[in-house]
């Protein structure tokens, strides 16, 4: 839904736009003036009636002049009942130029009135009339100030007539009394002329003020990508939302949409493409979602707000985004092709703050992207619970003493060719004095979001290259790396100091980095790992096949071995697919001269399976589980598969 801040006619964008809105603005100030106006020539009419009524007929002494009050009357009535009720702006134009023509036709009647009143009358009654008709003049004058035309015509008109009475009279005091109306009318004229070109400026330049101000508005809230709300937008009209719904007691729900597969698309195709997908998703967006307010807030990541919406109907909308978001894109003739992760939550049935409907949604969105891509996930209690243990767990993390409560333990790396052990991936273990055992699945993460990992991980890698000196040669130490760890040049220069202070051999460690890491921030993560393979160190590529790296981003990195993830190994004898997946990844890493680890191996007819297929590294349970430092010594080098298993 795109938001409108502002409506296009009251958007001056013309030389006429400007003029109705500067009429608009007119009409305003004549609807006060227009009955005062009337009020004046309505008492002048009474007073020039009154001193020629014993001179005159009565059709000109009392008709006449109660006919010209009757259409004053009629027409201040006609004005301040048009004014009562709303106008729109050419309305208001045709109305100010109807007052000016009628004020016009009554200052004509009124002065042939007058100077049909002027044979009658001595000296006095004929001078009075001179000076209606001057009035008449000088009353009529600031309608210049509004609707000039009219006013100058109004003004000439009247002189007209006024040289006419006294031209033929020969009164020198006449024609010198209508010679200084003509020159103070036209002096008048001058002024409210340029009056009126200082008002029509200065409501022009109002105008562009309020214009620019607009659209300076539309600009601070409007994502000019996709023409959708802004995150600034957005958490301003959720904010009203949420107030809207707490007055009447109803529901609102907040979606969180986060694009999965974007990074490859934009990396492999290049910005301007990835602009385009992003605004076709706000595109489908809309035609998916009519009546709800739609925003971007950033990146691949949007938000919906729904109001008054049941559960059912809720997660059916998460469905339906999910299957339009997900079909095929054909952008200037290339086929893309993304996924959508979307999460909701309901206020008030989970959280009665704004702030935290929005973390609420955003994990549900993470859940949504950890556990059921292209499916909504909608918050619950057990979400709930999951948050305040992150909370604790955070927290407990900023307090700890980590070189007293962080320990690592090491899970052996087995040669099938062999059956021995050939090396150790470090794993990290926390004791909380407050939590207890933290499992770093849980631990981990949180750091990493709480920014606090690189911490976790010097601690981890001191340990490990501690426990590792004692180990044979050539006996391997694997430690993983966090994104955060290799975002830059500068990330890993701690890394590369505490390597180089433990006097163990940097060829012998294997630095473990995930696809997620190097698809952030290709370009820097790859000149970090440079730098880490420039101390000898190898890097292995972890849970190679879950994320979203090309062969091309492979090809361009310094990688010595790849590591399959365990969700390829699970049932491999059952599962083609697992099978045929992993049969190619070994196939390209031999092809490729690097090694290939499997990982996640926990049962022998995994390990048959695997053998079968060339595998030579393997880890899991099935060998051993993660051992401590003193173990770890012990099973160094030693034989994990019995001789008759590897024959098998």
């Amino acid at each position: 839904m795109r938001v409108t801040f502002f409506s296009e006619e009251s958007k001056p964008q013309s030389t006429q736009e400007y003029t109705v809105r500067i009429n608009a603005n007119r009409s305003k100030v004549v609807a006060r003036q227009i009955p005062l106006l009337n009020l004046v020539a309505s008492a002048s009419i009474l007073s020039l009636s009154f001193t020629h009524f014993e001179f005159a007929p009565v059709e000109l002494s009392l008709f006449a002049p109660v006919l010209l009050i009757f259409i004053l009357g009629c027409h201040t009535f006609w004005w301040l009942k048009s004014c009562a009720a709303p106008r729109t702006e050419e309305a208001e134009r045709l109305a100010i130029r109807r007052a000016a023509q009628m004020s016009g036709v009554t200052a004509v009647l009124s002065a042939a009135w007058a100077i049909a009143l002027s044979p009658t009358g001595d000296a006095y009654s004929q001078s009075h009339v001179v000076f209606f008709i001057a009035l008449a003049v000088v009353g009529n004058i600031p309608y210049c100030t509004y609707f000039p035309s009219g006013g100058i015509a109004i003004a000439l008109a009247i002189n007209a007539a006024l040289a006419a009475l006294v031209a033929p009279s020969g009164n020198t005091v006449f024609i010198a009394v209508a010679l200084n109306i003509a020159l103070v009318s036209g002096v008048l004229l001058h002024i409210l002329m340029g009056n009126y070109r200082d008002f029509t400026s200065l409501v022009q330049s109002q105008l562009r003020t309020e214009a620019l101000g607009r659209e300076n508005h539309r600009l601070a809230n409007i994502d000019s990508l996709t023409d959708l709300p802004n995150r600034r937008s957005f958490f301003s009209r959720l904010s009203e939302e949420c107030g809207n719904a707490s007055l009447k007691q109803a529901r609102l729900a907040l979606g969180m949409l986060d694009l999965d597969g974007f990074k490859a698309v934009n990396d492999l195709y290049g910005h301007a493409i990835g602009d385009s997908l992003l605004a076709e998703v706000g595109r489908r967006l809309e035609h998916t979602c009519p009546g709800a307010f739609l925003a971007r807030l950033g990146g691949d990541e949007y938000a919906i707000i729904v109001t008054d919406v049941q559960e059912d109907v809720l997660m059916a909308l998460g469905e339906r985004i999910c299957e339009k978001i997900s079909a095929r894109y054909l952008i200037d003739g290339i086929g893309v092709q993304v996924s959508v992760s979307v999460g909701f939550a309901v206020y008030p049935d989970h959280v009665s703050r704004p702030d935290l409907l929005f973390e609420c949604a955003d994990y549900a969105l993470y859940e949504a992207k950890t556990n059921s891509t292209g499916h909504p996930v909608l918050f619950c209690e057990m979400h709930s619970f999951a948050i305040q243990r992150n909370a604790r767990i955070e927290q407990a993390l900023r307090d700890a003493d980590l070189r007293a409560e962080i320990a690592v333990a090491f899970q052996p790396i087995v040669d099938l060719r062999t059956g021995r052990a050939v090396g150790f991936e470090a794993l990290g273990r926390w004791e909380s004095p407050a939590l207890g055992d933290v499992s770093p699945a849980q631990f981990i993460p949180i750091a990493e979001k709480a920014g606090l990992v690189s911490e976790v991980t010097l601690v981890l890698l001191e340990k490990s290259l501690c426990a590792a000196r004692q180990w044979p040669q050539p006996f391997r130490l694997s430690f993983n790396l966090s994104p955060k760890d290799i975002c830059s040049v500068e990330s890993v220069l701690p890394i590369a100091s505490i390597v180089l202070k433990s006097g163990f051999d940097p060829a012998r460690i294997d630095f473990e980095i995930t696809e997620t890491a190097i698809i952030n921030d290709f370009p820097q993560a790859k000149q970090a790992i440079e730098a880490l393979k420039t101390l000898g160190c190898g890097i292995s590529l972890d849970d190679f096949g879950t994320g979203y790296s090309t062969l091309s981003q492979l090809q361009t990195l310094p990688i010595s071995k790849l590591k399959i993830d365990r969700s390829f190994v699970t049932e491999l004898q059952e599962r083609t697919t697992g099978y045929k997946i992993v049969k190619a990844v070994l196939s390209l890493a031999r092809e490729m001269g690097i090694e290939c680890i499997v990982e996640g191996v926990e049962t022998e007819e995994e390990l048959r399976a695997l053998r079968k297929l060339g595998c030579r590294l393997v880890q899991g349970f099935h060998m051993s589980k993660p051992l401590d430092q003193e173990a770890a010594q012990q099973y160094a080098g030693a034989i994990l598969i019995e001789p008759e298993k590897l024959l098998a």
